[in-house]
């Protein structure tokens, strides 16, 4: 019996020591989840992830996600290359752009130097979501838009990232948050754990009303939104009032990056100011701020945009019920 009492601690530790290991290597976790030993935590959607409700639950994801080589464009332009910033509303493949070349930046995420054809029309579009145009294209929009956006060649330079402290970057980046994110990702991300925390989650709602931090259920529980962007306390919200000056300062910050494009070689830039979900789907959830639509008839803003609002909000099918994305649907209208 303590021979077997030692075997189980023995083993307890090293299996301890081993997860231990998994979160501390983001590296080591992709690998793992990439060959199936650890299962998707948003295969089922982001919503769903944060709440746990099971009548939002999408077990199709994929289908209803992914656009197929269907939506790739027939014909492409022989005179226009374009090139886009955006998040995660815009898709990653460049394939299913119709230019002649097309190159996509990740805002933020890094730099991409270029060098434009003097023989085609280089088309810029920046694509920004309605609860991150306060927070983007403000006191930040340089920043994002021009020192970590392209850079052409012979006509811009990059500014350079500041080389980053080892150590610090060690107990910030790897020690921090993220290593309970990561078990919690191996540890209770399972079918029957799922179960679990769907029953939870269901209790929640029908006892209290509530649902988990970080997500809210629309008055007729039809819809699912982030808790940033429904919650008029959030700075991101749209139910947040702006004041003129608000708006104004936006529009401006948008005519500096279209002329700094402008005056690198781009023909053209356009902005492309995409909808919450919670603006399709319940608009009158609390007073709106119209923050679009006073953007669009801003008489500072110089800068053409692409208007999808007016389209999206009739449907509101096109955003995914577990997820505040556009489904393939809506992806396939942007």
């Amino acid at each position: 019996m303590k021979t077997l009492c030692c075997c189980l601690r023995i083993a307890i530790m090293l299996g301890s020591g081993v997860l231990l290991w998994i979160g501390l290597s983001d590296r080591l976790q992709r690998k793992l989840y990439s060959r199936g030993f650890i299962p998707d935590q948003y295969r089922f959607g982001d919503l769903y992830n944060i709440s746990n409700l099971e009548q939002f639950k999408e077990t199709h994801w994929a289908e209803t996600d992914g656009l197929d080589e269907n939506d790739k464009p027939g014909i492409r332009s022989k005179n226009v290359d374009l090139y886009t910033i955006g998040d995660s509303f815009t898709t990653m493949d460049t394939s299913f752009y119709a230019g002649r070349r097309n190159h996509h930046i990740w805002l933020g995420t890094g730099v991409d130097t270029v060098t434009l054809d003097p023989a085609v029309h280089s088309i810029l579009v920046i694509e920004v979501i309605e609860r991150t145009i306060q927070e983007r294209l403000r006191e930040h929009y340089a920043e994002l838009y021009i020192h970590r956006g392209f850079q052409i060649r012979g006509k811009s330079q990059c500014v350079a990232d500041a080389a980053p402290d080892a150590d610090s970057d060690f107990w910030k980046n790897t020690l921090n948050h993220e290593i309970n994110e990561r078990l919690e990702f191996m540890l209770f991300n399972s079918n029957v754990a799922l179960k679990c925390k769907e029953m939870k989650a269901a209790l929640m709602l029908s006892w209290f009303g509530r649902t988990h931090p970080g997500s809210l259920i629309s008055r007729d529980r039809q819809f699912l939104f982030y808790e940033v962007e429904a919650d008029p306390k959030s700075m991101l919200s749209p139910f947040k009032p702006l004041t003129n000056a608000d708006i104004d300062s936006v529009a401006i910050n948008m005519n500096r990056i279209r002329a700094h494009y402008l005056n690198a070689g781009f023909a053209e830039v356009y902005f492309c100011l995409i909808p919450n979900k919670v603006t399709v789907c319940e608009p009158g959830l609390h007073p709106h701020n119209r923050q679009i639509t006073r953007l669009e008839q801003n008489p500072h803003l110089k800068t053409p945009l692409l208007a999808l609002g007016s389209q999206l909000r009739h449907h509101p099918e096109w955003y995914h019920k577990s997820d505040g994305h556009w489904n393939a649907n809506g992806s396939a209208c942007g």
